[in-house]
């Protein structure tokens, strides 16, 4: 049978990225986190469906964990394993060793790379994926061009222009962002604590570390890893260390 001819066919999926920990100050740990859906309707209906369930109506934060919502995050995450073809994608830089010189400008080329690399490494083989990126909103001078940096940042790494839009918003008016903070939280947590950074885990904070490996089906996130789960799931965790 002759392979078929002609371009693939165009995929348009939705993205949501967020960061954890910060460039220009002394934690060792920055994280970087994406999600990308082909489903992202029916995502979103069930997140806002579980709020609705639990009348909860605060900004989902890992920094925010604590005894009296876990029961909600944890529900929250499961929702991401829920939805079929998710993919949630972590690269987690230690500052202690990558050298970064200009931190906005090397802001600007993480988020590119990471969009980068899931469109190489983990988008379907049968179609071309283009990506509407949401990203959340950080204040930033008239003079950084975020967003053509990162489209720049991703048609080098790419060779063709795979983003249809990149919108910055607040993450209190987007639940899937908020959704890429507890995960990409969770799994720079998990780092801290390898490398001693966190000597006391709290407790509920290391149970969603601890929920999110059950669903995940992997002993620990503080390692790099890429699992493909059965409702075609994608789990992901790169480091960065040079």
């Amino acid at each position: 049978m002759m392979a078929q001819s002609g371009p693939k066919p165009r995929r348009n999926l939705q993205g949501y990225l967020d960061e954890t920990g910060l460039l220009h100050n002394n934690d060792r740990i920055f994280g970087l986190g994406l999600i990308v859906s082909p489903n992202i309707n029916k995502l979103h209906k069930e997140l806002i469906r579980l709020r609705d369930r639990y009348s909860f109506r605060k900004e989902f934060h890992f920094t925010d964990v604590t005894s009296h919502n876990i029961l909600y995050y944890k529900h929250f995450i499961s929702e991401f394993f829920k939805t079929p073809n998710n993919t949630f994608l972590a690269v987690i830089y230690d500052k202690k060793v990558v050298s970064i010189k200009d931190h906005r400008k090397a802001y600007n080329a993480f988020c590119g790379s990471i969009v980068a690399d899931y469109i190489n490494t983990l988008s379907s083989k049968s179609t071309t994926d283009y990506i509407t990126l949401l990203a959340d909103d950080v204040s930033t001078p008239k003079d950084d061009h975020f967003e053509k940096e990162i489209q720049r940042k991703i048609k080098l790494k790419t060779r063709r222009q795979a983003i249809n839009s990149i919108i910055r918003l607040e993450s209190h008016a987007v639940t899937e962002i908020q959704l890429v903070d507890v995960l990409i939280g969770a799994v720079a947590y998990s780092y801290k604590i390898q490398l001693g950074i966190i000597s006391k885990p709290n407790k509920e904070k290391l149970a969603l570390v601890k929920h999110i490996q059950k669903c995940a089906g992997v002993p620990a996130l503080s390692t790099q890893l890429d699992r493909k789960l059965k409702n075609n799931i994608r789990f992901t965790i790169r480091e960065i260390t040079k």
